[in-house]
Order: C-alpha cells, then sequence, then structure tokens
C-alpha cells in the first residue's frame, strides 16, 4: 500500500511544484512588465522547498505494514493542501499590461497563508497520528517535531495578517529558515 500512496503523493506534488515553476517561468516571459515582489518570491521558494521536505517525509512511513483509511486520507488531505500553498501563489501574467506581483501578493494573503496554516495544523495531526510508525523516530519525537511545526504555524500567522511589512518580512525569513531546518534533517546521515 505504501507505494500507491506515494505513487499518488507524488502525482500531487508534481502538480503543485508545477504550478510555481510554469508562474515562475512565464514572470521571467514577461519581466519587462513585472512589478516584482520580493515577499511573493520568497514564498514560492519557501513553497518549493516544502513540496521537498513533505515528499521526503513520506519515507519514513514505509515501516506501516497495514495502511488504514484514515491514513491514506491524512497523506492526501496533506498533499491537497500542500497543492493549494503552491497553487494560490502563482500568478499567471495576462497577454499585456503591467503584472503587480505586490497587488497580488496583497490581495491573495489571506488564501496563501490560510493554506499555510492549514498545513501546519495538518502536519501537526500527522506528526501525532504517525508517532509509532515513522522509521528513525522514538514514539516522543512528534513533541520536539510539533513544537517546530507550531512556531513555523505562528509564523505563517504573522506573515499573514501582520500590517507592518518588516514583520512579513521577519516572519518569511523566519519560515524560509525553519523550511531549511526540516530540509536539512533529511539531508544528514540516517535522516
Amino acid at each position: 500500500m505504501f507505494e500507491h500512496v506515494t505513487i499518488l503523493l507524488s502525482f500531487v506534488f508534481a502538480i503543485a511544484l508545477t504550478h510555481l515553476l510554469t508562474s515562475s517561468t512565464e514572470l521571467i516571459w514577461a519581466r519587462d512588465r513585472v512589478r516584482f515582489s520580493g515577499l511573493h518570491a520568497l514564498w514560492m521558494v519557501i513553497a518549493a522547498l516544502g513540496i521537498v521536505v513533505n515528499w521526503l517525509s513520506i519515507g519514513g512511513l514505509s515501516v506501516i505494514a497495514h495502511w488504514n483509511v484514515t491514513e491514506v486520507e491524512l497523506q492526501f488531505g496533506a498533499a491537497v493542501i500542500q497543492y493549494y500553498t503552491c497553487s494560490l501563489l502563482s500568478l499567471r501574467p495576462r497577454e499585456d499590461g503591467i503584472v503587480d506581483m505586490p497587488a497580488f501578493y496583497e490581495r491573495q494573503r489571506p488564501a496563501i497563508f490560510s493554506a499555510f496554516a492549514a498545513l501546519a495544523i495538518i502536519a501537526m495531526v500527522m506528526n501525532y497520528w504517525d508517532r509509532d510508525h515513522t522509521q528513525g523516530l522514538t514514539p516522543t519525537s512528534w513533541i520536539g517535531e510539533n513544537v517546530g511545526v507550531l512556531v513555523m504555524l505562528i509564523l505563517n500567522v504573522v506573515a499573514g495578517w501582520a500590517k507592518p511589512r518588516w514583520l512579513q518580512w521577519a516572519a518569511s525569513l523566519g519560515m524560509l529558515a525553519g523550511v531549511l531546518y526540516f530540509l536539512s534533517i533529511y539531508a544528514l546521515p540516517g535522516g
């Protein structure tokens, strides 16, 4: 069952990543008409790295001998939410006119960060749910994982709803650090 689930999730992750890659390609093509947003671009990078982290994390579930419907639904639900973190960030330039990334980002912030917050919440649920089934982790490792994810949830809320731009940047850079931290866990030997 593990292989069936990972194949399905890989398709969802690939489609989500395609949204980001297509959007960035089209923004590069239209670069002479684009009003650039560093925050928007940073969150596109964070979303792409998040896909990699979540895709790699699935490998630890290979020890589950018998998958139940709840496990499959949790994994698929997280992948669908991950899809929305990418698709909601993806800006498709029109054929002509100015492409206003800052205005798009500001208008879509509530939707974008609702998806990121939902992803953090489902990640905490999944960490608890799989506490006895994740290869290489102890049954209490989920507590430490969830502390990190809770910090990331708070950063998502700040990035999504704080008014001061400096606070949005601080939360975004903190989120990037968190995603890079989780990615480094998989890069280490035995990760």
